[in-house]
This record gives structure tokens, C-alpha cells and sequence, in this order.
């Protein structure tokens, strides 16, 4: 389990790199390219309703926390089943919305597709590390993914739709200290 005990933080730092190129970049992409190269229709928006840096930032370091708790949580207690599940589904997030999804949709660069490409192949080399240590049954590991995407996509799905409440109440408290 010492091999464990290390690989645990790598998803964390995986994400933080990922995240950064959309924090930078999605929303200035929102403004110009986004509504000009769509090819496809999609139920959702890249980045939801993030209207400013600030909220989408918040999104972004609550989704951050998640992840650090549940590595966490497998380093101090040796429960790595959540942070299986959650690590199962970044990657799937890193493939069907950004390697797949978005190219599809629009054609030309999304914020997030470099480290997507860049992350995705560690993240994966990980998971399968991380699956023969473990030695969870099939019907373990598929539990653990399907809890780890369910809680994944529905904290994103929330996100998506409130980050601009979610910025305005941000800078409404920054602006109160």
C-alpha cells in the first residue's frame, strides 16, 4: 500500500494542471469563439453559466476540495473506493467532453483540450496502477465508477448551472471584507 499511499495525490495535481488552462482561458473563449464555431447542437454549455473569472475560480476549487478529501480519506484511512470512483470519472470527463465532445461540437480549440490530452494517459496509467494494488472484484470496481461519476456529474452539472449565482454571491462577499 506504499505505492498507494504516493499515487493518491497525483489525481489532485492532475486536475489543478487541467483546470488551470480553463480558468485561464474559458471564459474570454465564452466571449469571442464560442458562439461562432459551433457545428453541432448540444444540450449544455461549455462551462455553464460562469460569467466571471471569480465564480468559475470557486467552481473550480470546490470541485478541487472533492477530490483532496477523498485522496484524503484513501492515504489516512485506507478507503480508496470513492477516490477510485471520482479519479474513473475525470478521465471519463477528460475524454467524452473535451478530447471527444467539444472537438466534435466546435471543431477548434476548447479551453481545457491541451492538459485534457496531456493529463488523461497519467490519469489512466494511474487508475490501472491503482486497480491491480487495490484488488477490488469487478462488481466493486463498477460500483465505486458508477458512484464516482454520479457524484462527479452531478456536482458539475450543478455547478454549470448555478456559477453565475454562485459568482455573484462570491463577490458579494469579498466585497463585504
Amino acid at each position: 500500500m506504499k505505492m498507494m499511499n504516493e499515487l493518491v495525490w497525483l489525481p489532485p495535481l492532475l486536475f489543478i494542471l487541467h483546470d488551470m488552462e480553463e480558468i485561464v482561458w474559458a471564459l474570454a473563449w465564452k466571449r469571442g469563439e464560442m458562439g461562432r464555431k459551433r457545428y453541432l447542437q448540444m444540450r449544455f454549455t461549455p462551462f455553464g453559466t460562469a460569467d466571471s473569472t471569480c465564480g468559475f475560480s470557486f467552481c473550480v476549487y470546490e470541485e478541487l476540495l472533492i477530490l483532496t478529501a477523498a485522496s484524503l480519506l484513501g492515504r489516512c484511512c485506507g478507503f480508496y473506493g470513492l477516490w477510485f470512483g471520482l479519479l474513473a470519472a475525470n478521465i471519463l470527463h477528460l475524454v467524452v467532453l473535451h478530447l471527444v465532445g467539444t472537438t466534435l461540437v466546435y471543431r477548434s480549440y476548447v479551453p481545457g483540450l491541451v492538459t485534457a490530452g496531456l493529463t488523461v494517459i497519467p490519469a489512466v496509467w494511474v487508475l490501472i496502477r491503482a486497480e491491480r494494488l487495490l484488488g477490488y472484484t469487478g462488481w466493486q470496481l463498477t460500483a465505486w465508477v458508477v458512484l464516482g461519476v454520479a457524484i462527479a456529474g452531478g456536482n458539475l452539472r450543478f455547478l454549470h448551472r448555478r456559477a453565475s449565482k454562485i459568482g455573484a454571491w462570491v463577490e458579494r462577499s469579498m466585497a463585504d471584507i
